[in-house]
């Protein structure tokens, strides 16, 4: 009994760390605050021409002109640009701060994608790692992911789960049924069927499973 325990979380902990090097490749998953432009805020004691100086200069300096950024900015004194993180660190460090009340990273926001699985409100574990945020970045896409278990039995809310040919170790066969109950477990919670009105969410349901039973159904 104690062996066949340890087997089993010997496995668990191969998935766990298997599937967590896989997220870490793609690219953009743990990003936060992209931005493709920049916003200077000049100051509401600043003139107008002292503005129009300091606007030159920007481009005489780094080759871009800021233009204002919206129909009713001109009263604010609000320009944007087209910069990344380098020219806001230039930008930052310049004599420009002296006649800015702020030089910003003009944020990208998206909606959050929220599944229509009908149970997906229960999933608080998904909720506590800020899925809805991980999901507007990557659910995927493009991932193959090895189930080391006791296979994968099909279910309803795997239907449309994408597979790759997997292995059945245990009885030296192609194709990797569960007839245990926890292979299916740990694949859905990976990559069940989502947006399909039914169940729950996966966390990577753009993702390609491949089992691979190396469990029998006594966990041996």
């Amino acid at each position: 009994m104690g062996r066949t325990w340890w087997g089993q979380t010997w496995w668990i902990g191969l998935f766990l760390a298997g599937l967590i090097l896989a997220l870490s490749q793609v690219p953009g998953l743990g990003s936060r605050g992209d931005y493709e432009s920049i916003v200077l805020d000049f100051r509401d004691d600043l003139a107008a021409a002292e503005v129009e100086q300091q606007l030159g200069a920007i481009a005489q300096q780094f080759s871009i002109t800021p233009q204002l950024n919206s129909a009713f900015s001109q009263a604010e004194q609000v320009y944007i640009l087209p910069g990344d993180k380098r020219l806001l660190k230039a930008l930052r460090r310049s004599d420009l701060r002296r006649y800015t009340e702020s030089i910003d990273p003009n944020y990208i926001y998206r909606t959050l994608d929220v599944p229509n699985d009908p149970d997906y409100p229960k999933q608080w574990n998904l909720q506590s790692i800020q899925m809805e945020s991980a999901w507007n970045e990557t659910k995927g896409a493009g991932m193959t992911i090895a189930v080391i278990d006791t296979g994968i039995a099909p279910v309803p809310d795997l239907q449309d789960t994408q597979f790759v040919p997997g292995y059945d170790f245990v009885n030296d066969r192609e194709e990797a049924i569960d007839d245990n109950g926890h292979g299916t477990h740990v694949a859905g919670t990976i990559a069940q069927s989502t947006n399909n009105n039914l169940g729950v969410a996966g966390i990577a349901y753009e993702a390609k499973l491949m089992p691979l039973k190396v469990l029998s159904a006594e966990g041996g």
